[in-house]
């Protein structure tokens, strides 16, 4: 019987992939004057957006560059990021039927929070564990373990859903059932590898599959 899903949440609960290469572009022009591209800031991606800046910035400008990155992060908030009605209505649909709802993230808390606060989910979520508190990142379950722990559900109760291939490993090393969904532009085009349990096209698609599942 499922209880709880757990959802990843950058480009599944929200696109925020534009808005993420904006902050670091914007920041690391500050930084060197050397902008990069998409798949140059997407190769870094991992760890949280802290550990990420810690790696590549001098320790001198260390706390003025975090400082500056959520500062662009958090402005430029609404006008990268849509409040999207079909993830609201899932998430409103899975609290009214009494599942719980977590968020596995490889984003640190700090943008985490800003986001779920701008797109009013912070009700809606009954754990966040983040890059931020983790040690090991997707593909490895330590996240989706830790969210279960925090709600008291097995593995066999839960379902892992997320938009790329470290998802569904996350997923299926952490002994969830896995869906794999992509309904923001921009997803990743790529086959899931490996494939999982279920792929939706939208969230509506999502919500008929765990009706089909579980009955409600």
């Amino acid at each position: 019987m499922i209880r709880a899903l757990l959802f990843d949440f950058d480009g599944t609960l929200a696109d925020t992939l534009p808005l993420i290469y904006r902050c670091f572009r914007e920041m690391w022009v500050e930084i060197d004057g050397r902008e990069r591209s998409d798949q140059e800031i997407m190769n870094h991606f991992g760890p949280p957006e802290e550990e990420i800046i810690r790696r590549e910035v001098p320790a001198e400008q260390l706390e003025y560059t975090l400082h500056r990155f959520y500062t662009l992060y958090a402005e430029l908030h609404p006008e990268e990021v849509r409040l999207e009605t079909a993830i609201h209505r899932l998430l409103r649909h899975l609290k009214t039927h009494g599942y719980q709802v977590g968020v596995v993230t490889g984003k640190g808390r700090r943008s985490a929070e800003i986001s779920l606060s701008h797109l009013g989910m912070e009700e809606m979520v009954d754990t966040l564990v983040t890059g931020s508190e983790v040690n090991r990142y997707k593909p490895h379950p330590e996240g989706i373990k830790t969210a279960l722990e925090h709600l008291g559900h097995s593995p066999e109760e839960a379902v892992f859903i997320g938009d790329s291939s470290a998802d569904v490993r996350a997923g299926k090393a952490g002994g969830l059932a896995t869906i794999g969904g992509r309904w923001f532009p921009g997803a990743d085009p790529r086959p899931f590898d490996p494939m999982p349990d279920q792929v939706v096209a939208s969230p509506e698609e999502l919500m008929s599959w765990l009706e089909r599942k579980t009955g409600g």
